[in-house]
Order: C-alpha cells, then sequence, then structure tokens
C-alpha cells in the first residue's frame, strides 16, 4: 500500500508516495525509480543538492531538489522526518530528511536559501511531513529535550517538547516551514514506532528495529 498525502495529490503534475513496511519503494514509483534513481548518502546533515540528470552522484546531502520532469527524488526514513515539497505549478519537487540533527541544524532553511537564490517564492509552494516518530514515543535525554525546548521556544511553550522528555520533530519542522513562508502544509501525523500492531506494524522503525530496511518518500515530475 502506498501512502500519499491529500495536498499534494492536488497537483496534477507530479507523483508522489510515502513508502510503508509492507512496500518500503512506493509502487507508484518503482519503475521509474529503479531506472533514473540518483545515488546519495544521507548523514543527519543540511547539505542540499540539485538532481538534473539520472543516476547522478549528489555525495552527502540530506535534501534533493529537481526541476527535471521525470527525474524522481526520495530521502530514506525509519523514524527520522521526511518532508516533500512540490512547487504548485508541478515544476519543481524536494525531498528533505529531517533526523533531530537536521531539524536542530534547520535543514529547510538551507535548502530554501538555495531555492530562493533561483527566484523560487514559499507561497508557491506545498509540503506534506510524512510518517515519522512520534512525540508519543520519541523519548530523549533530559539534556537534549531541554536544548529544544530552548532553542524552539519561539514556536510555542509545548510544540518541541510536548510532554516530558518527548520531542515532536514533525511539529517543529512544520513550524520551520511557516517560519519559511510555506501556507500550505499537511502534517500526516502517523508514527512509524506504533502506527500499526507488534505483529504487523505499518513501518519499519529504528527505535524498534534497530538497523535493517528502510522506506522511501519519493515524488517525481510527471514526464
Amino acid at each position: 500500500m502506498t501512502l500519499s498525502s491529500p495536498l499534494l495529490a492536488q497537483i496534477s503534475g507530479i507523483i508522489h508516495g510515502f513508502g510503508t513496511r509492507a512496500e518500503p519503494i512506493p509502487e507508484n514509483l518503482k519503475a521509474q525509480w529503479e531506472l533514473r534513481k540518483p545515488q546519495w548518502t544521507q548523514v543527519h546533515g543540511i547539505q542540499c543538492g540539485e538532481v538534473t540528470t539520472q543516476g547522478q552522484l549528489c555525495g552527502e546531502v540530506d535534501a534533493l531538489f529537481t526541476r527535471k520532469a521525470g527525474q524522481p527524488i526520495a530521502v530514506v526514513t525509519a523514524d527520522c522526518v521526511p518532508i516533500l515539497l512540490a512547487r504548485r505549478d508541478g515544476g519543481a519537487v524536494a525531498a528533505i530528511h529531517a533526523g533531530w540533527r537536521g531539524t536542530r541544524s534547520r535543514i529547510l532553511g538551507e535548502l530554501w536559501k538555495r531555492l530562493s537564490a533561483s527566484g523560487e517564492r514559499p507561497l508557491d509552494w506545498v509540503a506534506t511531513i510524512g510518517p515519522a516518530i512520534g512525540p508519543c514515543c520519541y523519548e530523549v535525554s533530559l539534556e537534549l529535550a531541554e536544548d529544544f525546548a530552548r532553542e524552539f521556544a519561539a514556536y510555542g511553550p509545548a510544540t518541541a517538547v510536548p510532554r516530558t522528555r518527548h520531542l515532536n520533530l514533525p511539529a517543529i519542522n512544520e513550524a520551520q516551514l511557516r517560519e519559511i513562508g510555506l501556507k500550505d502544509i499537511e502534517t500526516l501525523n502517523t508514527c512509524t514506532r506504533c502506527s500499526g500492531s507488534a505483529e504487523n506494524p505499518l513501518f519499519h522503525s529504528f527505535r524498534r528495529e534497530g538497523g535493517g530496511t528502510r522506506q522511501w518518500s519519493a515524488i517525481s515530475i510527471r514526464d
């Protein structure tokens, strides 16, 4: 089953999907992905790369964007936050991997510096925040929670740390998107750690499984 975003589905010029445990690579992009996927390594940083050719070597990046039709891009996650962005006219798309390090370092802001330098405007874009570990399950050290509470206090007292030692990374990234200037933002609010059942979880989760398979969140401009 491919998980999709109602918001992104309104843009006729793109294809997108969020992978699941049963279908790690979204089925609607699988054939295109195998033929044209870029090569990159995620390192929990803030570097961004533009993909212009199939099979492109992108190095160590945690965000990709493209304006090339038929060129899929994606990020790989298993608790970190996947974010897919699209221009309303379907002429450009982006995919971002935001773990706690990327969120804290504001990877979305770094991506937007690249996009705005080429004339992109926030109001022309929409965004969907995909399945990620939620505040229900994302318990961290007291020190890290206190750091997040201080650094993101401007977003509201309970946005970053809604309960003791639990972070809400999707909410922080949504607040950062609004700070950039995007208005139409969808958060799926589906926890990778606890969605489904113990016998049949819906997603791969690093907190639950440790290493192993991940799921891809992918997007492409239609040919």
